[in-house]
């Protein structure tokens, strides 16, 4: 293992990408990737047929005359599936970066 001389000296040159500009030359550059994500298009759309799908089988579990247990399990599940989701929406929120 060599050992450093004391006279030997290390240059470190920090880069600030932060103030990098893109050039919009077309539509496609407004809605880049990135803002797509910031706008989080695909998890509260999921949420959102989450959503539906709750409501449409609550109102076919209460309209049902006499729920057997099967029917009620089904529903159980998919309440208890909505936990998950929410719990995995409120989780892939944006980070705070410092």
């Amino acid at each position: 293992m060599a050992r450093a001389k004391t006279s030997d000296k290390v240059n470190i040159i920090e880069v600030d990408r932060s103030t990098t500009e893109v050039e919009a030359t077309s539509w496609y550059n407004a809605i880049t990737s990135t803002r797509i994500d910031k706008w989080r298009i695909w998890p509260r759309g999921l949420i959102t047929l989450y959503g539906l799908m709750f409501y449409k089988t609550t109102d076919w579990f209460m309209s049902l005359p006499d729920p057997t247990n099967p029917q009620s399990a089904f529903v159980s599940v998919i309440v208890g599936a909505g936990a998950a989701w929410f719990g995995l929406y409120v989780g892939s929120g944006g980070k705070d970066k410092e």
